[in-house]
């Protein structure tokens, strides 16, 4: 987004997608970000209490800009990107360009069947999540620490005529994150995720009820 705006204002702006949070993202931010962008520095939804994502999420990646970032020295409390694509600080009530990102992915706090987890998301938003790569698991895994059940409903689903496991957005499965690759598949059988640990795909039978993550 190309408005100037201070860190309180650009978060308020962003509304329900919020100032971008950097997850475990890959320590090279999209340049198409950058060069969108005619100002110097913008701002990104970190904040410091001791250093918060806006959204709430977990602060584990860390790529501050070590020339101009003193911990003990700095009292700025809001961060930016730089054009390096490196983080660094600066007073939140200074004007400049922020991001907000779009958040695809809902945890419904409901225990249901995988049928009617299905269901439910078709109804509600789109469908039951799909992770398709490393970054879709990362952003979905994220949102489990809000879960209240041991596992996670998502779109995976054995077809036990055909013998494999798919999407059911239809997307092949070729990213795998399996607790147990070996575990014998068995008829009405779906993919769950783990609610704490590494948060692997588990095989789970349709009747069990979890909380389910339904994609917008």
């Amino acid at each position: 987004m190309k408005e100037i705006e201070d860190q309180t204002q650009g978060q308020s702006s962003c509304l329900k997608h919020n100032l971008v949070t950097f997850i475990d993202v890959p320590n090279n931010v999209p340049s198409s970000i950058l060069n969108d962008c005619d100002q110097e520095y913008m701002f990104i939804g970190l904040f410091r209490t001791t250093w918060n994502w806006s959204d709430g999420s977990s602060f584990f990646f860390r790529l501050w800009d070590e020339e101009y970032y003193d911990d003990s020295k700095n009292h700025h409390n809001c961060s930016m990107l730089t054009e390096d694509g490196e983080w660094s600080v600066d007073d939140c009530g200074e004007k400049r360009p922020f991001i907000c990102y779009q958040d695809h992915v809902i945890l419904i706090n409901e225990s249901r069947t995988w049928e009617e987890a299905l269901y439910y998301c078709r109804h509600h938003h789109h469908d039951l999540v799909t992770i398709t790569n490393l970054d879709e698991q990362r952003w979905v895994q994220e949102k489990t620490k809000k879960a209240t059940t041991p596992y996670v409903w998502t779109g995976l689903r054995y077809t036990c005529t055909l013998g494999f496991w798919f999407w059911v957005s239809d997307e092949v499965v070729r990213y795998k994150n399996w607790a147990s690759p070996g575990q014998v598949n068995e008829c009405d059988m779906s993919g769950a995720m783990e609610t704490g640990g590494e948060h692997k795909w588990v095989k789970k039978h349709d009747e069990d009820k979890f909380n389910f993550f339904c994609s917008k």
